[in-house]
């Protein structure tokens, strides 16, 4: 079968590296922004802790449930079409965010954000994978590289627009980006003849059951979960058991869907079986103990040392630079370093930093250095950043050099399980701030509980087939076998 070309001419694919990249920065801004508006949108809207979280828990899960039949739609239409799509779909969210009168059209807003924030990661992997097949592993680091770029310019001007302006402006800063980037990607697309769909194959139907029996047993989930989080008596109610049941129910559900569909929304075969099933377990854990208890690190620093939103939003940021540096430099000596080393180094900075957080110490003196709450929750974070920089690019190319020929799907469920243990860990998160009568104490409590969750997941990193090594000591076996085989040729 002939490779669909996404480039007609060698700089067009760099032309769309940077139209990705300026995207994928548009989706990370948002990201981090609805974070530290948080607290700002319970007060406004004048509603709970365990409502507002909605915008980021319906947030992920209408990801969760799109990631993988963006990947099965991008194999169908185009990878190109699914993305110019998404870049649209998440503009246009973003847009209706800034306008939304309550909490509810707020939430149904950021479904619509998440239909198009779905494709972002997902569809533009693929696309980089495929155009640049002999840096792969590099280029991919570099891209992810700029989720934290996202994660500089969110905070501190979502900081500023909330503190001077108000939290409606937070999305709406998105809209000016999307406007620029989907014109330059219409004119990539018309110049490369990219909008032609790729060759019909024999396919088989989405599993559409599949998907919603999914949502179904997400939303029971978190449902019992926000209503017990409202009112902590809810769990000896009928209704409580009911949806917790009705959760398990749905779940037994979508896998027997997923056993006699004919194009499951998620193929049991790449999550069962090893070493799928060590690198899906392992997302899964790390998504519960790190993607959740980082979205309320502005919280945090709110409730436990009273700073402002502004303050709060800046603290994120020496994580993000951190992020930035360590993950370019991890990407571009992944393969002398392999997977496996700084996947561990990063889950174990992951875990001296929550434990850290969770002390809720005020300052810290180093000999002449002396570092108040802001200094010392700045350097706390920044850590993070550094573990999240070796950890993000070994363990995406970890996954996906397990079936490189299916970059989009494999990427997509990579991001599932992080997705779905971080709506299972922001949730918890909620639950327990609402049943804790002092927050400061509920958030330091909930991080140390985590950290040492998380260390349960490093045996897990030694059972990841480490590709990147196999590839560095058949590299320094090459010479070896060019030499014995000169002779065989006079």
């Amino acid at each position: 079968m002939r490779r669909a070309v996404v480039v007609g001419r060698p700089g067009r694919r760099w032309i769309f590296f940077g139209l990705a990249c300026l995207c994928l920065l548009m989706y990370s801004i948002d990201m981090t922004i609805v974070s530290v508006a948080l607290r700002t949108i319970v007060d406004d809207l004048n509603t709970s802790l365990a409502l507002a979280a909605w915008t980021l828990t319906g947030f992920t899960l209408t990801q969760t449930v799109v990631l993988p039949l963006v990947g099965k739609l991008g194999e169908r239409l185009g990878q190109m079409r699914v993305f110019i799509a998404c870049v649209v779909t998440f503009t246009l969210g973003s847009l209706l965010c800034g306008l939304a009168p309550n909490i509810y059209l707020l939430i149904l807003c950021r479904v619509l954000q998440a239909l198009g924030g779905a494709g972002f990661m997902t569809s533009a992997t693929a696309i980089v994978a495929r155009e640049f097949p002999q840096t792969r592993s590099r280029m991919i680091g570099l891209f992810a590289s700029i989720l934290p770029l996202g994660g500089i310019i969110g905070p501190n001007v979502g900081g500023f627009i909330i503190q001077h302006f108000g939290w409606r402006d937070v999305f709406l800063i998105n809209v000016p980006i999307g406007i620029v980037a989907v014109p330059l990607l219409f004119w990539q697309c018309r110049a490369s003849g990219l909008l032609r769909a790729p060759e019909r194959t024999r396919r088989k139907p989405l599993d559409l059951a599949g998907s919603a029996l999914f949502a179904g047993a997400i939303i029971s989930l978190l449902t019992s979960l926000t209503l017990l989080g409202d009112d902590p008596d809810f769990i000896w109610t009928v209704q409580f058991w009911a949806l917790f049941i009705g959760s398990l129910a749905f779940l037994v559900l979508f896998i027997c869907q997923e056993r006699r569909a004919l194009e499951p929304v998620i193929d049991l075969s790449l999550i069962t079986r090893h070493p799928f099933l060590v690198i899906n377990l392992f997302n899964l854990a790390f998504g519960i103990c790190v993607f959740g208890c980082f979205t309320f690190i502005p919280y945090y620093a709110s409730v436990q040392y009273g700073m402002s939103p502004f303050e709060s939003g800046a603290v994120l940021t020496p994580r993000s630079l951190a992020m930035i540096l360590v993950s370019a430099c991890t990407s571009l000596f992944i393969i002398r370093l392999g997977y496996r080393v700084p996947i561990v180094l990063g889950v174990s900075g992951m875990v001296i930093s929550m434990l850290i957080v969770g002390q809720g110490w005020d300052g810290l003196s180093i000999g002449p250095l002396v570092l108040g709450p802001f200094g010392l929750l700045a350097a706390t974070v920044g850590l993070s950043g550094i573990a999240m920089g070796m950890f993000m690019p070994s363990s995406n190319n970890a996954a996906l050099d397990l079936l490189p020929d299916r970059v989009g799907v494999v990427a997509a469920l990579r991001q599932f399980f992080r997705q779905v243990g971080g709506m299972i860990g922001t949730a918890g998160i909620v639950v327990a701030l609402s049943l804790s009568p002092d927050k400061a104490a509920g958030m330091r409590g909930i991080y140390t509980a985590l950290a040492l969750l998380l260390i349960l997941t490093i045996p897990l990193a030694f059972l990841i087939p480490d590709a990147a090594r196999e590839k560095r000591q058949a590299a320094a076996r090459q010479p070896d076998t060019t030499i014995m085989a000169s002779p065989a040729k006079g």
